[in-house]
């Protein structure tokens, strides 16, 4: 199943002192590119939450955030000479350069140091719990995540697939119209060297050999082929469990050569070859959206 590099997850775990909770969101990205934001008292538990993140996601930049609440029965304690310290100096600057403004309580209160987890009376036990209660609403959020991946994959499987039998039913139409270029080939060239000649006789075998070596230079059945090995490659991918993005990602780049080549070898033919050229446009045409539905592929 090809899982979405999209999605949202949020998890919460409550304790008898502290509630967490952790949300985490992704985003497309070549590599993963994981991003936490922690309260200054828990960055000790950064790699510990990225090495959870690697063992869950192959792809994606995320962004992951944590939040800590205290529940009613825990009471703050505040940090009186930092606290001290910030007043008198927010008090000498507007002495000092004539500034005028209040103190902003709630503002205050947030500056790290005055008023923080760390202020808290915590003891080991006590804080090994708040941090396993932080792994376990990172991995419930994490699964989430997971699940809205898994299930915009499905939707992004159903589209891509949908475009493939697309590029499908215009491989075989080329594939059909390539014994019929021959004829159209021969006749041409007869047009043309019966208009140049004014009426003089055509060699019918020198004829055949320049139909046959303009045909031989204009030959793409081994471009459809491949196109065809193409299509059947991508089709297996997105049924095979793999990680499918950064190789879908390539056989597209292939499958695009492929349909330019075959537009450069058709330029300026009429007939069954704008027949040809129409199609491998259509071609090219699906697999651009495809490859922007690709990017977004873990």
């Amino acid at each position: 199943m090809i899982k979405s590099m999209t999605g949202f997850g949020r998890g919460k775990h409550e304790g008898d002192a502290f509630a967490c909770t952790v949300e985490v969101k992704s985003v497309n990205h070549r590599f993963l590119d994981p991003h936490l934001k922690l309260p200054s008292e828990f960055a000790s538990l950064e790699l510990k939450l990225k090495r959870l993140v690697q063992s869950r996601l192959k792809r994606g930049r995320l962004d992951l955030f944590l939040n800590i609440e205290r529940s009613q029965t825990v009471d703050f304690t505040f940090n009186e000479p930092v606290l001290q310290a910030y007043v008198k100096a927010i008090e000498k600057l507007k002495k000092d350069f004539s500034l005028s403004g209040e103190l902003d309580l709630v503002q205050l209160i947030r500056v790290p140091g005055i008023m923080n987890l760390e202020g808290m009376s915590l003891s080991a036990e006590g804080r090994q719990q708040i941090e396993d209660g932080i792994i376990q609403a990172a991995e419930k959020a994490l699964s989430e995540l997971e699940r809205m991946r898994a299930e915009e994959g499905v939707a992004l499987r159903n589209d891509i697939l949908t475009r493939l039998g697309l590029i499908h039913d215009r491989v075989n139409a080329i594939r059909q119209q390539i014994p019929i270029a021959l004829d159209a080939y021969q006749e041409r060239l007869k047009i043309r060297l019966t208009e140049l000649l004014r009426g003089a006789q055509v060699d019918s075998h020198r004829l055949v050999q320049e139909a046959a070596f303009y045909v031989e230079r204009s030959d793409i059945s081994e471009e459809v082929t491949r196109l065809q090995s193409h299509v059947e490659q991508c089709e297996a991918l997105l049924g095979s469990g793999e990680e499918a993005g950064k190789t879908l990602d390539f056989l597209l780049q292939e499958m695009n050569r492929e349909a330019n080549t075959i537009l450069s070898k058709t330029t300026g033919m009429t007939g069954n070859g704008l027949e040809i050229a129409n199609a491998a446009i259509v071609i090219k045409t699906e697999v651009e959206k495809i490859r922007e539905q690709a990017q977004n592929i873990e």
